[in-house]
Order: structure tokens, then C-alpha cells, then sequence
């Protein structure tokens, strides 16, 4: 970059005065571009320096420090962009080093899952308390500060704003690496390297790819994670001192009985092992805080899971129906959240399933109306819900008759339980229901404090906007396929208040009016497969809050219509899949 792309990249990273120049101080400019110069031009260099400064106070002596600090290290060697990177790593609070260093455990650009990598800082005690706030909302604003310090890049947000995955750059993971292997913090192996090779100080150990292979060299690793591997040679009593095993896509046959003997791990992931089998011992693992059994297929589910005090997460398999009988003295207590717990007829729910009242996020699937009122029970006692989602769907979906058809089904099999209320739910702001909803609730029966909320297979006749509208802190709203099947939606004069994001998808949707006054503040709207739907409202138009139109699979004379109204610069057009 020359010098003119490198002070405005600089300036808007520190959030100054981009437009003119000659507003900024004179000693603002002048110390800027002597510290611009020792980023050899690498806008990377450039961004993680405005990133430093832009945590500083806006000061001369703050600005000055930053300055002499590079200048100490030019005198002992020439200067070069690294020391840039180096030098905002020194300047992290002690909290975030080790948080930083931990991306040196994953592999060059990849893609990583902001939960998983929160969980997993949690687990290494990493996360210092912060008054009554969860560990783990405190490591999301770890993540953040990050973010913000331009040390870590956002890859995905959810649509309420929220990171769902990050990465980092690759000159950044070198510098993790670089100081993590100095400290012995962390090592890895590429490839079928047996572990021999590496170091027996380090305490975190990542497998690239090749066969998990651990011998008894390495017995000071509290960490183990795996990335691309094949099947596992994975043998517990080699690493009894594990905090953290990390299995994740590797194939599994079977786990040995001996994972019961890692009485000091604290996160288990099984996902994408395909493991059928859990062992019985899984119960010794009493300081165990997450377990992740997606995409695997065990069953049973063993009893020995209620033993499992300290447990926070517990992830099922959204694939294969897990059901579990949990005992008349479970006591999970300390769960947090539960995602894909199939429910039957069979789902002990009173004096079972209804003491976990602590949870935070519950996800539930299953033969729902079966337990209408167990369920309805168990959901209204648990008011520090903040997420939750059901799916109604019978474990013995259409089997009955070989050539019954969908809609001649007993639509009652796939209901969302009707006594289902939340408005004593002060906490719930993520609500998501798939499953048949005779008729929407009235808004008082909404949670109070709602942002998003998403339906499917509701088969709604009336068009729910003139309830939805008046939600005052709704900001992501979902319309899925069969959500609404009427052939016309209207949005009121002063309606969705605080909507941000509106997704209308696999509708039969043919006119949509937006009155004057409604969405207001409406930034991204997207339509998928709605394609009785011939062309974009009027209502949009005066919308100057909108910046993102999503398209997926929409009729060929709705786009060029759409395209039409992009040339007036109120929005950018995007293509879609049609998820």
C-alpha cells in the first residue's frame, strides 16, 4: 500500500477524522505515520496497530508510549511488521494472552465455531469470574475484545449480531505459534507423526490429520484436539491428566471403558465420531462441563449421565433420536443448556426432566403433544430460559400407511403444545417453533423482552403480521416454509418498531403490503422460494434503512424487478441457497 492507503486505513482503524486530514492534531499525524512506516505497508500490520491505539486514550503521552515502545525494539533489531503483531500481543491483558495462544491449536484458515471455542477456553480455566455473569458470556466478551483489538477476525454473526464463528490471519496464528511453542503452551502434528516427536513439556497437543496416536511421552498434555483425523488409536490411560479431549470429526469404533479414569476432564467432544457405543464410566467423570455427542449414533443413552454433576452443556445428536430416562433423584443443577432431547410418550417429564429448571437454552423435539401438559409445566417453571426451540416432528413420522399423504396426517401429531405460554419469561429472546400452531398466540403471551423469533410448519390461515408487528423489541423475524399458508401479508403504519432482519422463505405468499411507516428500521430482507410472490412492495421504497436484499431461487421477473429498484442505491442485491 502507499502512503496515502495506509494513513486512511489507519486513521479509520484508530476512528478518527478520515475525511480531512489537517483536523486531526498535528502530533496526532506526525506520530501516526512514523509508527506507519514500521508497517513495511502490510495493511494487516496497519489494521492491528489501529486496533492497539484505538483502546488507548486519545492522548499524546498514550500515543508516545506506543511509539517508544516500537522505537526500544527498533534499537535492538531492524523493524520490521512483525514486531507490530508482536508488540499488540504485549499490549493484551494477561486474561486474553492465553486466549490469543489457543488459535495456534487450530489449523491455517480454519473456521472456528465461536461456542466451541468459548466452551473450550472455559474448560482450561482460562475465564476468570466476573461477578454473577456465566463463565461463558464472559469468555463471548473475551472474544470480542478480540475482535475489537483487530487480533481475531468475525467469519460469521448470527442474525441477532452475535459471533457464530471466527478465524484468524495467518501471519497472527504464526505469532501465536511462535510464542506459544517458546512457552511450551501448546504443539501439533501433521500427518501420521507419532507423538513421540513432540515435546514432553507441552501441555496442548492438535492433531492435523492423520491417526490419533498418543504413547506415554507425553504426559504433561492437559489438552488434546483433533482436526481431520482418521480413525482413532485413542488410549485414555496414556493422558490421565486430560482437561480436554477434543474428538471431533475423527472416526471412532469404539471408546475405551478407561475414559472414566480422566478424572479431571472438563470438555468432551465426541461429534462427528459416529461412536454407537458410550461406556458406563462416562459417570466417573464428575468435573465434566461439556459433552458433545452430535452426529454420533449411541444408544442407549447410559444412566450414568445423571451422575454427571457439574455438567453445563449437553449437546445430542440432531440426526438420531436420543432419549433418555432420567431417574427420580436427577439433580443436574448446574446445566445451562440442552440441545436435541427427543421426547416420547414414554419421556419422563414429571418428577424427572422438570427439575433441570435452571437451564438457560433448551432445545426439544419429538413427539411434543404427547406430554402437552408435563411439557407446558416444565417450560413455564423455567424462567431463566433465554433460548428455546421445539420442533414437532413424531419419532414415527407417516408410517402408518405406506400411501397416507402428508396432508391427510393428523396434523395434531406435529403440534406445538397449546398451554405452551411465556409472557412470565423475562429472559426468553430467542424463540423457535416448528410445529403446527392452530392459531398464534396474542401478544401478551409473547415473552415480553422477544428479539427473535422464527416459525415453521405452523400452518397459520391468518396472517399473523397484525400480532407480530406489535412485538416493540422484535428484531429477527423468520417465516419458513408453511409458517403462513395465506396468500397475503400487510405491515401497519408504525409496526415492527426495532426489526432489523426479516426472512420470508418456502411461502405461498402472492401480495405483500408494507403501509407507510412500518419497518422503519429494517436493514436486511431476505426471500427464498416465495414464488407466487410476482414483485418487491411499494413500502420498501421510502425504507432508506435497508442495505441487504437475499434472493434464493425466486422467479427470474422478480430479480430483474428487484435490480430495477437496486439502481436507486437503497440496497445491494445478493443471491441465496435456499436454506
Amino acid at each position: 500500500m502507499n502512503d496515502e492507503d495506509c494513513w486512511k486505513l489507519f486513521s479509520k482503524m484508530v476512528q478518527l477524522d478520515r475525511e480531512s486530514s489537517a483536523s486531526l492534531p498535528p502530533w496526532a499525524e506526525e506520530l501516526g505515520k512514523q509508527m506507519l512506516r514500521r508497517c513495511g505497508g502490510l495493511p494487516l500490520a496497519i489494521v492491528v496497530l489501529g486496533g492497539l491505539l484505538s483502546r488507548k486514550d486519545a492522548t499524546f503521552n498514550e500515543w508516545q508510549k506506543v511509539f517508544q515502545s516500537m522505537h526500544w525494539q527498533l534499537r535492538q533489531e531492524p523493524m520490521q511488521y512483525g514486531d507490530v503483531l508482536a508488540l499488540s500481543y504485549m499490549d493484551l491483558p494477561h486474561y486474553l494472552k492465553s486466549c490469543f495462544l489457543y488459535f495456534g491449536l487450530f489449523p491455517e484458515d480454519f473456521e472456528i465455531s465461536a461456542r466451541r471455542l468459548m466452551l473450550l477456553w472455559v474448560a482450561e480455566g482460562f475465564v476468570l469470574p466476573r461477578g454473577q455473569q456465566p463463565l461463558e458470556d464472559v469468555a463471548e466478551d473475551y472474544l470480542e475484545e478480540l475482535i475489537g483489538r483487530n487480533m481475531v477476525q468475525v467469519a460469521k454473526r448470527k442474525s441477532n449480531g452475535r459471533i457464530k464463528a471466527c478465524r484468524i490471519h495467518d501471519l497472527l496464528r504464526d505469532l501465536s505459534i511462535s510464542i506459544a511453542k517458546e512457552e511450551h503452551f501448546l504443539d501439533f502434528i501433521h500427518g501420521d507423526v507419532n507423538a513421540d516427536s513432540v515435546t514432553t513439556r507441552c501441555r496442548r497437543l492438535g492433531i492435523h490429520s492423520g491417526e490419533i496416536s498418543i504413547t506415554e511421552n507425553t504426559p504433561k498434555v492437559r489438552s488434546l484436539l483433533c482436526f481431520d483425523s482418521v480413525e482413532s488409536n485413542f488410549k485414555p490411560r496414556k493422558v490421565k491428566l486430560l482437561r480436554v479431549l477434543d474428538l471431533e470429526g475423527a472416526y471412532l469404533t469404539q471408546l475405551d471403558s478407561e475414559i472414566g479414569n480422566l478424572i479431571h476432564l472438563r470438555y468432551l467432544s465426541l461429534r462427528e465420531t459416529w461412536l454407537k457405543r458410550f461406556p458406563s464410566t462416562i459417570g466417573y467423570l464428575e468435573k465434566l462441563q461439556t459433552l458433545d455427542l452430535r452426529s454420533t449414533l449411541i444408544s442407549p443413552i447410559p444412566l450414568a449421565i445423571w451422575k454427571l454433576l457439574n455438567l453445563r452443556f449437553l449437546y445430542f445428536n440432531e440426526l438420531k433420536e436420543m432419549v433418555v430416562d432420567p431417574p427420580k433423584d436427577a439433580a443436574l443443577t448446574h446445566l445451562q443448556t440442552w440441545q436435541g432431547l427427543c421426547i416420547t410418550q414414554k419421556s419422563r417429564i414429571e418428577n424427572g426432566l422438570d427439575k433441570l429448571t435452571n437451564i438457560r437454552e433448551l432445545e426439544l423435539h419429538g413427539e411434543l403433544y404427547a406430554q402437552e401438559a408435563a411439557l407446558a409445566k416444565w417450560i413455564l417453571n423455567s424462567k431463566n430460559l433465554e433460548c428455546l426451540k421445539l420442533h414437532a416432528n413424531p419419532v414415527t413420522a407417516f408410517v402408518v400407511d405406506a400411501h397416507t399423504k402428508i396432508q391427510d396426517f393428523d396434523r395434531t401429531r406435529l403440534s406445538i403444545p397449546k398451554s405452551t405460554m411465556f409472557a412470565d419469561h423475562f429472559f426468553l429472546s430467542k424463540l423457535h417453533l416448528d410445529g403446527y400452531i392452530k392459531k398464534l398466540y396474542d401478544v401478551e403471551h409473547f415473552p415480553p423482552n422477544l428479539e427473535e423469533l422464527s416459525l415453521k410448519d405452523s400452518y397459520l390461515m391468518e396472517d399473523p403480521m397484525p400480532k407480530l408487528e406489535k412485538l416493540q423489541n422484535l428484531r429477527v423475524l423468520k417465516l419458513k416454509q408453511c409458517a403462513y399458508v395465506g396468500k397475503e401479508l400487510v405491515c401497519s403504519s408504525g409496526g415492527f418498531p426495532q426489526l432489523h432482519l426479516l426472512k420470508l422463505s418456502f411461502l405461498t405468499l402472492q401480495t405483500w403490503r408494507i403501509e407507510e411507516g412500518s419497518l422503519c428500521n429494517l436493514k436486511q430482507l431476505e426471500i427464498v422460494e416465495c414464488k407466487q410472490l410476482k414483485i418487491l412492495p411499494r413500502g420498501l421504497h421510502p425504507l432508506t434503512s435497508l442495505k441487504d436484499l437475499r434472493l434464493g431461487y425466486m422467479p427470474h421477473e422478480f430479480a430483474l424487478k428487484a435490480r430495477d429498484r437496486a439502481g436507486e442505491n437503497w440496497y445491494r442485491i445478493h443471491r441465496v441457497p435456499p436454506l
